[in-house]
């Protein structure tokens, strides 16, 4: 569903990512874990077309996307939430998802002014999407919210659904579970895994080793830019390498 092919971005000579390789099967979720400075969000950059790659290839599903703008990868399928959340913080819970799909007639002052009716309907069917994006999120209780004054944990689950306001087949989720408490931890993992059972192919950054452990398919363990080791979570908790490089313990 998702194939990274010998991939390489240099800034000023350093090698952030360097020859990576590696392939994400369709409807699986697959962490992608290293040390700070691994390449990881790097890595992210360049999928989701914010970062081009100066050397390889990427694929999504069977086509060649590599150095697509973002909002081109973007149609194509892919979506990707961000560490820091970037929801506009003026605006409510359910504005910030209404706003995500593309194209909407609104967005054109003549459709505005002479074909009002056509952008009542669409805006009340983008209002209806963004309700049950928030009904599969539990947080319709926010819906009035502003997005400011969410909870970081909450403001997490928002960045989730405006992912998901743009119907995505694969999803890139960047440290979902950072900073966020034990309580909605959980509930980020079960909408996670709730993804799959929808079909959805996750690939997730993230630091939280029993997060990754618990809802991964398979981990790709990262190191200075590298693709070091990749298993099933089990393999990689035990994998010499990965005790050195990432959890920093020697090996014998």
């Amino acid at each position: 569903m998702l194939t990274v092919k010998n991939v390489v971005k240099e800034f000023d000579g350093f090698r952030a990512v360097d020859d990576l390789t590696f392939g994400i099967e369709e409807n699986t979720i697959t962490g992608l874990i290293g040390p700070n400075g691994a390449g990881k969000t790097t890595t992210f950059n360049i999928i989701s077309g914010s970062l081009e790659l100066d050397k390889g290839e990427v694929f999504l599903a069977d086509k060649k996307v590599d150095n697509y703008a973002t909002h081109k990868i973007a149609r194509m399928g892919l979506a990707r939430t961000f560490q820091i959340p970037r929801a506009l913080k003026k605006m409510t819970v359910i504005e910030n998802l209404m706003l995500v799909p593309h194209g909407q007639s609104g967005e054109n002052l003549f459709n505005s002014w002479f074909n009002a009716e056509k952008v009542k309907e669409e805006e009340k069917q983008n209002y209806q999407k963004a309700y049950e994006t928030l009904e599969f999120l539990e947080l319709t209780h926010l819906k009035d919210e502003l997005a400011a004054n969410l909870s970081g944990g909450q403001k997490k689950l928002l960045e989730m659904g405006r992912a998901l306001m743009a119907d995505p087949e694969v999803i890139l989720l960047d440290e979902p579970g950072a900073g966020v408490n034990p309580t909605l931890m959980n509930k980020i993992a079960e909408n996670i895994l709730k993804l799959k059972e929808k079909g959805k192919t996750i690939l997730l950054i993230e630091h939280n080793m029993d997060l990754i452990m618990s809802i991964c398919d398979r981990v790709i363990v990262m190191s200075d830019g590298k693709h070091l080791v990749e298993g099933t979570p089990d393999e990689i908790k035990s994998d010499p390498e990965v005790l050195k490089a990432y959890l920093g313990e020697k090996t014998a």
